[in-house]
């Protein structure tokens, strides 16, 4: 079993603790607030903060961002790639994906998620407990699919987006880079890029 190193300490870290069963645990990297390194998260330890990661943690090791900040996930994977770490792709155990589903580097799929067949999963994607992710899906790098969302047949989600809790797309729907599709919110047109829509049906909020 490799060793694993998380980056992040909060709520995302927690979850990779609870469903990782193909590495092991070393550490976790703070992000935040260097005075939590030495402190201990679940039975993990943070051994350090980012900016003294290769320091700490030899180079070519294997690494996992567990924080919910698209952009700051980003910025942080551009990092830690230029200075040779690898991603790991860490899966619960009770998640459900079938066989004929491509899911990229660094991406976390937490229980009991569901990804139907010839979906694409990006780089750096987390799916949270309890989502499903339909068949013939496209699910851009860096998005972030909250509890309970479900999208049904032929979506795409573009780059860096959020689907909170328990929002439902329906088939063939094309959601752009950057958006946020609030809590409960049911999207039934195409959602441009960098839009926040809410409510059902889903509309834009008004800047």
């Amino acid at each position: 079993m490799k060793d694993l190193y998380v980056v992040g300490t909060g709520s995302q870290a927690r979850y990779v603790i609870e469903i990782c069963h193909t590495h092991n645990i070393k550490g976790l990297v703070d992000i935040l607030n260097k005075d939590n390194v030495g402190k201990t998260i679940n039975g993990v330890k943070v051994i350090c903060h980012l900016d003294d990661i290769t320091t700490h943690v030899q180079t070519g090791s294997d690494v996992v961002i567990a924080i919910g900040d698209s952009r700051k996930k980003e910025d942080i994977a551009c990092i830690l790639e230029k200075a040779g770490y690898q991603f790991a792709t860490i899966i619960s155990q009770s998640a459900y994906i079938s066989k004929f589903v491509n899911i990229g580097k660094g991406s976390i799929i937490c229980q009991n998620a569901i990804v139907q067949p010839n979906t694409n999963i990006g780089n750096h994607v987390i799916i949270h407990a309890g989502c499903v992710i339909e068949h013939d899906n496209v699910i851009g790098d860096f998005a972030n699919i909250a509890p309970a969302a479900a999208t049904t047949g032929n979506v795409q989600i573009g780059k860096g987006t959020y689907v909170y809790t328990g929002a439902v797309i329906v088939p063939k729907v094309k959601i752009g880079e950057y958006a946020v599709i609030g809590a409960g919110a049911v999207v039934l047109n195409d959602v441009p890029d960098n839009a926040v829509v809410v409510g059902n049906p889903a509309k834009p909020i008004k800047k």
